[in-house]
């Protein structure tokens, strides 16, 4: 989810032409009253630029949404890349549906499956298909620590995990959990920014996109 555009995004819409591809994501969202949900220019470019790497080929994306995010990353992977995307609401699996069948998305090459389904559940039937060089989370607050864990387990040797909405709308630099901000999710959030930056096994860091994007890498 998307809070108030910040400086350095602007910065980028002056600059960036926004893909055709992601101007039509974005056109439907608008049109379902939905646009903010996915993720915006900057870190899509991130996305892209982790995705160009040789070393990631197979993507799980837990949370697919509109498909703005797989997008991104198929852009970065093209043809040498497979996407495993994650998602249970039925509006977002139809318009993900047609975001993979968009000519421009065909073009890129990259070989996507929409998994639909609890993600957990989905995550179990997943399993075998691993290891995974990257692990993006971008869906139910409530379960990015299970998530995260399951992410653990199914990385290759020079996999990352990247993860969305760490700042949590700016209360994870609270002390106590404010009044707005369901305590159960904030502890979750805590926990899972807490874990990754003291992990012996990976490198991280968190980008100060407008909501947070966490990145850890598996060191070699």
């Amino acid at each position: 989810m998307r809070v108030e555009k910040p400086p350095q995004e602007t910065l980028l819409d002056h600059y960036v032409t926004k893909p055709t591809l992601i101007c039509d994501v974005e056109r439907r969202l608008q049109r379902d009253g939905r646009l903010g949900i996915n993720i915006g220019l900057q870190e899509g470019l991130i996305l892209k630029g982790l995705c160009t790497q040789n070393s990631v080929q197979k993507v799980v994306e837990i949370g697919t949404q509109y498909g703005c995010s797989a997008s991104w990353m198929a852009m970065g992977l093209g043809r040498r890349g497979q996407i495993h995307t994650l998602e249970r609401d039925p509006e977002c699996i139809e318009n993900a549906r047609e975001t993979f069948a968009h000519p421009d998305y065909l073009a890129l090459g990259c070989d996507t499956q929409l998994v639909e389904g609890p993600a957990l559940e989905s995550l179990t039937g997943l399993s075998s298909q691993g290891p995974f060089d990257l692990v993006f989370i971008d869906a139910n607050k409530l379960g990015y620590l299970d998530y995260l864990h399951w992410a653990q387990a199914h990385l290759g040797p020079q996999g990352m995990i990247v993860i969305d909405n760490v700042y949590l709308f700016g209360s994870v630099f609270s002390e106590i959990c404010p009044k707005e901000t369901p305590p159960k999710m904030w502890s979750v959030m805590k926990a899972v920014i807490s874990e990754q930056l003291q992990h012996p096994d990976y490198n991280t860091f968190i980008i100060p996109t407008a909501e947070g994007l966490l990145v850890s890498y598996k060191k070699f």
